[in-house]
């Protein structure tokens, strides 16, 4: 029989001129590369989007928010353990991520300090899942003591609302550490890029709350349909092997 390129493929799919056993080999591995395909797909556009320095890495600083990122409502902190505004005497614990994060305070008198920053690379009515660290910081007076209201931040883009984190009470006192909790919500881009925007709220009962966030990352969540193509593509190849 003469030679035939793997490429001469006839209308059935099947390689012309190798045995069914070596026809079934090609065909599972040309299932396992589609497979491949849309993964790397998925990876590809799970990291397009981009926030820059989610991180909140900066030098510490009041009222200055960390680089790539700008005031959106009042005047939020960049912070390490030592504050500033920390007058507990003892150092604020830091999030998983590490390094700095911001503090926002929020009052019952309408402060609600944010930051923001246009971000790209999404796809425009895609679902993608924002992630983040948060703390209740509680806040001690230096006149008048240990204080602080119930708090949490909600999260903007382009200006409209689109969740909140949960809320976090301050430790009981000055001198307990902090805790920070991981936090996650779902929400569609309005547009290929768009201003993110997060702001502390307050619940009461005290005056002020005081928040911190940190790790702010974002992933693509994947459709229904891309998942159903690769489930459907490794049953197909789980037949191959029988």
């Amino acid at each position: 029989m003469p030679h035939r390129d793997l490429a001469d493929i006839s209308k059935t799919g099947t390689a012309v001129g190798l045995t069914s056993s070596h026809a079934g080999e090609y065909e599972m591995n040309t299932t396992l590369s589609v497979c491949a395909a849309i993964a790397a797909g998925l990876a590809v556009h799970t990291h397009a989007q981009t926030i820059l320095n989610g991180d909140m890495t900066g030098p510490m600083a009041a009222s200055i928010p960390p680089p790539s990122w700008t005031a959106w409502s009042d005047t939020a902190d960049t912070c390490d353990a030592s504050g500033p505004f920390n007058y507990t005497g003892n150092p604020w614990v830091l999030s998983p991520n590490g390094g700095t994060f911001v503090r926002g305070g929020a009052n019952n008198f309408g402060v609600n300090e944010g930051i923001s920053q246009i971000v790209t690379g999404f796809i425009p009515g895609q679902t993608y899942a924002l992630e983040f660290y948060t703390t209740n910081l509680g806040f001690q007076n230096p006149s008048s003591g240990w204080t602080g209201a119930d708090g949490f931040w909600r999260f903007f883009a382009d200006g409209s609302a689109i969740g909140d984190s949960v809320t976090l009470t301050k430790p009981a006192l000055g001198s307990d550490d902090i805790a920070w909790t991981f936090g996650t919500l779902s929400f569609v881009a309005p547009a290929a890029s768009f201003e993110l925007a997060f702001q502390s709220r307050w619940l009461g009962p005290d005056s002020a709350a005081y928040m911190g966030i940190d790790g702010v990352d974002v992933r693509l969540v994947p459709t229904p349909a891309s998942m159903a193509v690769i489930a459907l593509a490794g049953v197909g190849t789980m037949r191959r092997r029988r």
